[in-house]
């Protein structure tokens, strides 16, 4: 199966792609840049895309519908580090045939991706749970959860640092510990899972 390979961390991509090829699929092209994804799947007409949810602070949602629109034969898998309400929406409404998890088997994806090559959507492989019902919300301080507010609000490291009071060291420490309580790798990630937690109820990305 032609196959394109789109994912920001650049180390999973090589080895990812390399996977695919020795199970028999043809990895046509990859790319690290959310930005060139229309591009590559213009130029290479795959089978599939396999398009990762997150590409550093920015979701690929937006692209996965413009593909849609674009390829209307065109399979796209997106690829995520957890079960998000967004990708579970795009499934649901036919933009995406299948959701699935990086911790998966490679045998699973595979049989994901073969599936999905038939046309039929692949829509309960992956558990789909009530996300608030569902995780236990992490234990804050009260000058972590200030800190959050102020981040899902849009308030910078030097923003925070003038409104509580505090140094940038300490904003920078409360932001790491928030991002390990959160299981989170960017500020944008742990303002999502804050919000599924019930934490913030600012939008997340201003």
């Amino acid at each position: 199966m032609r196959l394109v390979v789109c994912d920001d961390h650049a180390m999973f991509l090589d080895a990812f792609a390399d996977a695919l090829t020795r199970l028999g699929h043809d990895v046509v092209g990859t790319t690290s840049d959310l930005t060139a994804v229309g591009s590559l799947v213009a130029s290479t007409a795959p089978t599939a895309c396999l398009l990762d949810v997150w590409f550093e602070d920015r979701p690929s949602f937006e692209v996965a519908r413009e593909l849609r629109e674009l390829h209307p034969d065109l399979q796209i898998v997106l690829l995520t580090a957890e079960v998000s309400p967004e990708a579970l929406a795009l499934l649901e409404e036919g933009t995406v045939q299948a959701v699935a998890h990086k911790s998966w088997r490679l045998d699973l994806i595979h049989e994901t991706i073969s599936r999905v090559a038939t046309g039929v959507p692949v829509r309960r492989l992956m558990a789909m749970p009530d996300m608030r019902s569902s995780l236990e919300s992490p234990r804050l301080t009260a000058r972590e959860l200030e800190v959050l507010q102020l981040m899902a609000q849009g308030a910078s490291t030097i923003e925070i640092r003038h409104r509580l009071s505090i140094s940038e060291h300490t904003v920078r420490s409360h932001v790491r510990s928030l991002l390990a309580k959160l299981g989170a790798h960017t500020r944008v990630e742990a303002i999502r899972r804050a919000h599924d937690h019930g934490l913030v109820s600012a939008a997340v990305g201003n």
